[in-house]
């Protein structure tokens, strides 16, 4: 298993999430930074969201 390093302030308690966004209309929300990382080099990709921290 892989090693996630997480970073963590007061200000900011939760980790970053992104939709990853395929050509075929596919979409793979609430995706940590190790799945983006995973999933960049992939010629299926078309563009990484950042998504909206919830309260």
């Amino acid at each position: 298993m892989a090693a996630q390093y997480v970073r963590s302030q007061l200000s900011q308690p939760h980790q970053q999430r992104y939709t990853l966004v395929f050509k075929n209309g596919e979409l793979l929300r609430h995706q940590d930074s190790l799945s983006v990382a995973q999933y960049q080099q992939d010629a299926r990709l078309v563009q990484i969201q950042a998504e909206a921290e919830r309260r």
